[in-house]
C-alpha cells in the first residue's frame, strides 16, 4: 500500500481557498540541477533520498522528506511540513491547511487531498498536475468529531476519488458529476486501505480498524458507479507495493515504533509462480514506506545506513535477487 510521504504521510497536493480552485504556483526554490547517478540507466520516478529531492534527472533545490509521481508529474512534502507540487522540476507551492494524507495517481495525472477550513470542516479537492494545475472542484466531508480526520485515501488515472474516515468512505466523481457514491452501499464491508500503480488496495472489515495486517486484503480496482472488482489476492503486510507484474513487501510486525528500516523486503509474482527476497546492501536497511516500482520488474528503494545518517537509492530486481545503488544522497 502506497504510503509515499515519510512513515505517516502519502502523497500528492492541490489546494485554493474554499477547495475548488486550481493548484497555485508561489515561492518555490531556485532553478533545479542536474543531478549524478551512480550507474545504470536514468531514475524515471520523483525520488527524495536523504532530503535530496529529484525529478527528471534534476535535483530540485531544498530539504524534502519524500515525494511520489510518475515522470515529471510529482508531489512532495518540504522540511517545513508545506506540500509542493511540479509538471516539471520547477516546485509549485500547494496553499491552504493540509492536515492529513495526500494522494496522487498512479501515472501521476491527478491529485487530491482533504483541506481543513477555518471553521474546523473539512473539503476533499482534486488537481490534474498539468502546467496550469487545473483545480477539479470540490465537496464537503461529513462533519463531527472524527479523530483521525478524514483524509483522501486513493486517486484513480480516471480522476476517481476515494475518501473517508473512522465512520464513513466516499467515492466522489469530479470528472463525471461531482457527486458523491456511499461505498457503505456499494461494496458492503469492504475497506479501501490504500493505492498502489497496480490498483487499490482492499481489505473486509470496518472502517476505524482495517488495514493490510490481518485479513484477507486483496487487490481491485473501482468503477464509477462505487463498484469493486477484485483483481487478486494480496499477501498480509505493514507496507506494500504492487507492480505490473511483481508485487514487494514488509510482512506484519516487521515494523512499528521507531523501526523504519528493514534488511529485507518480500517479493512474489502476481500471478503467484515465483517468491523470494531482496536483501539490502551489507551495512543498509530498506525504508519502509521508501519502495515503488520503477518498471515492471525493477524495483527503487530507498536505502538508510545502519546508523540512520546516510541515504541512498537502489534499484532492484526480483528476478535475480539483486540491488544496485543508483543516486547518492547530496
Amino acid at each position: 500500500m502506497r504510503a509515499l510521504i515519510g512513515a505517516a504521510t502519502t502523497a500528492a497536493l492541490i489546494t485554493a481557498g474554499a477547495g475548488c480552485g486550481a493548484q497555485q504556483g508561489a515561492d518555490g526554490p531556485a532553478a533545479a540541477e542536474p543531478a549524478g547517478q551512480e550507474a545504470g540507466p536514468p531514475v524515471t520516478l520523483p525520488v527524495a533520498v536523504g532530503g535530496d529531492l529529484y525529478v527528471g534527472g534534476h535535483h530540485v533545490p531544498g530539504r524534502w522528506y519524500a515525494a511520489g509521481g510518475r515522470g515529471t508529474h510529482w508531489i512532495a512534502l518540504r522540511e517545513d511540513r508545506t506540500w509542493w507540487w511540479g509538471f516539471d522540476e520547477e516546485p509549485q507551492r500547494i496553499d491552504g491547511q493540509v492536515d492529513q494524507s495526500v494522494v496522487i495517481s498512479p501515472s501521476g495525472g491527478y491529485t487530491a487531498h482533504v483541506l481543513t477550513e477555518p471553521d474546523g470542516g473539512w473539503t476533499l479537492v482534486g488537481a490534474d498536475t498539468e502546467w496550469a494545475g487545473e483545480g477539479l472542484g470540490g465537496v464537503d466531508l461529513p462533519r463531527g468529531g472524527s479523530s483521525p480526520p478524514p483524509r483522501a485515501v486513493a486517486v484513480t488515472d480516471d480522476g476517481l476519488v476515494v475518501a473517508g474516515g473512522p465512520h464513513f468512505q466516499w467515492l466522489w466523481r469530479p470528472l463525471v458529476d461531482n457527486a458523491t457514491v456511499d461505498l457503505a452501499e456499494t461494496a458492503p464491508g469492504q475497506v479501501v486501505v490504500g493505492s498502489t500503480d497496480a490498483g487499490l488496495v482492499v481489505n473486509e472489515g470496518r472502517y476505524d480498524r482495517t488495514d493490510g495486517q490481518q485479513g484477507s486484503p486483496y487487490l481491485a480496482t473501482i468503477d464509477s458507479d462505487g463498484t469493486l472488482t477484485r483483481l487478486g489476492p494480496l499477501p498480509t503486510h505493514d507496507v506494500l507495493e504492487a507492480g505490473e507484474q511483481w508485487i514487494a513487501y514488509a510482512p506484519p510486525g516487521t515494523l512499528g515504533g521507531e523501526t523504519s528500516g528493514i534488511p529485507e523486503l518480500q517479493v512474489q509474482r502476481r500471478d503467484g509462480s515465483a517468491a523470494g527476497r531482496l536483501t539490502a546492501p551489507d551495512g543498509w536497511v530498506f525504508l519502509a514506506p521508501g519502495f515503488r516500482w520503477e518498471s515492471a520488474d525493477q524495483l527503487l528503494a530507498v536505502l538508510a545506513s545502519e546508523d540512520g545518517q546516510t541515504e541512498r537509492l537502489a534499484r532492484c530486481r526480483p528476478d535475480t535477487s539483486t540491488c544496485e545503488v543508483v543516486l547518492p544522497a547530496g
